[in-house]
């Protein structure tokens, strides 16, 4: 597509060119260019929508990090307090037979399970935006390709299969990681000790 750059010119504000092969658009983009006029070809759209997903990409992965850093810390917190509030029950537990190996499941699966609740939510939450994203897109392309002469997407944000399973063992590994130190405390505990603590 070719735009008169000087719009003082009697002429056509807009033409649309159609190649008969695939590989002479560069070169008939060239040409057009050496004329004076701007070109537009669907190679260059795509090139611009990729760069506007790349940069989508870099901030939403720094604001992923940094929210993920955030979730760690809280189920590092939500456990150490609550290993805290539940000193005598873990005291009891030991008292009774549980062993280190028994309590330091009990608090790393409470910590992985908040970990794969977090991860559903956030798997639930990212479906949802990108299939919002995905109507906005279509609309903006179809009118796009249809000035260009071509057909409209189908579909534009594309999530594969093997990213939510990823992002819920992800999110539970970390919260397990995130709940180690503070099981491990609870592990370690001694039982007497743990009977008394008000």
């Amino acid at each position: 597509m070719g735009k008169r750059i000087n719009y003082n010119q009697t002429g056509y504000a807009q033409v649309i060119v159609k190649v008969d092969e695939v590989d002479n658009v560069l070169s008939v983009n060239e040409q057009i260019v050496a004329m004076g006029f701007q070109a537009f070809t669907p190679q260059s759209f795509v090139q611009g929508i990729n760069n506007f997903y790349m940069i989508l990409q870099v901030i939403f992965g720094g604001v992923g990090a940094i929210a993920l850093l955030v979730a760690a810390i809280g189920i590092a917190n939500t456990m150490a307090m609550a290993i805290l509030e539940r000193t005598r029950e873990i005291g009891l537990m030991k008292a009774v037979g549980a062993t280190n190996r028994d309590v330091l499941g009990i608090f790393l699966g409470e910590a992985a399970g908040i970990g794969f609740i977090g991860g559903l939510g956030g798997v639930a939450i990212g479906w949802l935006a990108g299939q919002g994203l995905n109507v906005i897109a279509i609309v903006y392309l179809a009118g796009q390709t249809a000035q260009q002469g071509g057909a409209p997407p189908s579909i534009a944000v594309y999530t594969p299969l093997w990213l939510p399973a990823f992002a819920l063992i992800f999110s539970t590994v970390i919260g397990l990681l995130s709940g180690l130190y503070p099981a491990l405390r609870a592990a370690t505990m001694i039982p007497v000790l743990a009977l008394k603590y008000e």
